[in-house]
Order: C-alpha cells, then sequence, then structure tokens
C-alpha cells in the first residue's frame, strides 16, 4: 500500500527553493485583517525580490485545510524573525489581529525574540495607540492612499522592511553556533577493596604464626646435648 504524500504549505516550498543558498532564512510572518486583503496582496507583490532571495512571507492563507487556525499561527509566529501588521480600521477594530496576534509579537519584541514592523494601509486612529511611540510605514506613517501613487507607498513599505531583513542577517550571522558535545559514555570507577581494621589485621597475623616458643641454644657442633637422666 502507497504512503500518503504530505502535502506542504506554500512557505515549506518556498524555503526549499532557497535551501541552497548560503544566507541565513529569514521568516516574516504578515497580520492583517481580511478587509485588507488587497493591501497584503500587493506588499506581498512588493516583496517579491526578497522571496526570491530566501526570505519567507508567512500568512493565514497558507494554512491548509483542516489544520488548526490557532495552532499553526502560534507555531509561525514562535518561529518567525519579524512580524509586520497591517494597520487599518479593521485591523485595530479585530479582537484577534490587535488582541492576541500584535499583543502576542510585542511580548517576543519585549524579550528580544521578534522584530515589529507596523505598516499603515488605510487612515486610522493609530497614534492613539501603544504603537505611537514606534517609527511607522510608510514614512510617518502616512497611507499608500495619501501618496501621489500608491506604488511609490508601497515601494518605500518594502524598503523599510528590507533595511530590517538585514539586519536580522547580520544579527543570526554573528550569532556563535556552539556544536553540540559529544556525550561520552562515563567509565566506571573501580571501587577500593574494603580494608580490614588494624586490630584485626594483627589477630589474623597472630593466629597464622601460633604461640610463641622459647627457643633454646642449640648445642655445639660435634657435642652431643646433655639430657636430663
Amino acid at each position: 500500500m502507497a504512503k500518503p504524500v504530505k502535502r506542504r504549505s506554500v512557505a515549506d516550498k518556498r524555503a526549499s527553493q532557497t535551501k541552497g543558498t548560503s544566507k541565513p532564512d529569514v521568516r516574516i510572518f504578515m497580520s492583517y485583517s481580511h478587509l485588507d486583503a488587497a493591501a497584503q496582496v500587493k506588499l506581498n507583490r512588493h516583496l517579491a525580490p526578497w522571496r526570491r532571495d530566501g526570505v519567507t512571507v508567512w500568512y493565514d492563507e497558507s494554512i491548509e485545510p483542516g489544520n488548526a487556525l490557532s495552532t499553526e499561527i502560534g507555531q509561525e509566529l514562535r518561529r518567525a524573525h519579524i512580524f509586520v501588521a497591517l494597520f487599518s480600521p479593521a485591523y485595530l477594530d479585530s479582537h484577534y489581529c490587535w488582541d492576541i496576534e500584535y499583543k502576542r509579537a510585542m511580548s517576543r519584541r519585549a524579550r528580544g525574540l521578534m522584530r515589529v514592523v507596523a505598516v499603515v494601509v488605510k487612515p486610522c486612529g493609530w497614534k492613539q495607540t501603544r504603537a505611537s511611540g514606534f517609527k511607522l510605514l510608510p514614512k510617518d506613517g502616512i497611507p499608500p492612499e495619501s501618496w501621489s501613487s500608491s506604488d511609490a507607498a508601497y515601494v518605500n513599505v518594502a524598503q523599510g522592511i528590507g533595511e530590517v531583513i538585514q539586519a536580522v542577517r547580520r544579527e543570526l550571522i554573528a550569532k556563535p553556533t556552539t556544536p553540540a558535545r559529544a556525550t561520552a559514555k562515563p567509565t566506571q570507577k573501580l571501587k577500593p577493596r574494603p580494608t580490614a581494621p588494624k586490630a584485626m589485621i594483627a589477630r589474623s597475623k597472630k593466629a597464622s604464626v601460633g604461640p610463641a616458643t622459647k627457643v633454646g641454644k642449640s648445642p655445639p657442633r660435634g657435642r652431643k646435648a646433655l639430657t636430663k637422666p
């Protein structure tokens, strides 16, 4: 009976195509509201040069049918180096996007495990959120529709994300890799033989010699020893 073929996700297929490259693979988790799917598609197109350069962009459409959403999203969040959030009124209003995904990403950022990049794709009140203290993309957090060309805005976003990708790669290259130590079998030490107490040794020697006897002087040679009648 033939074994079932395990399906690979889009992200895994792209990662396998760049496996032979010397540059370390960088993973991006893209968080967005489904109401802003068009913005996600457009940004992903502008990131195409980076995807060909060994960068994996993951988003929830990469989840295979039948897989648990929360489980796979949690796994990808832990694997990602960069978290890209597409800010919009729908994103800020989404409990899952803002209170779960973005909150988890900021927690990992606080522990130095992830970079977080916020991209304003539609005018929204991001200045009234905790993201106001960070640098947003496009430049100055101006949404693409306020630019003379929306493509120019997305190019600016892709360039900004590219700078973060390069910084992550420098960190991955500089990070020392400690080789796994060979676990040698511990040598079994021979236990020393128990030694008997000194008193016992003295008694055993005395028993082996027998009772002490006085030995008389031997008679000179040629004479017979005098014996009592």
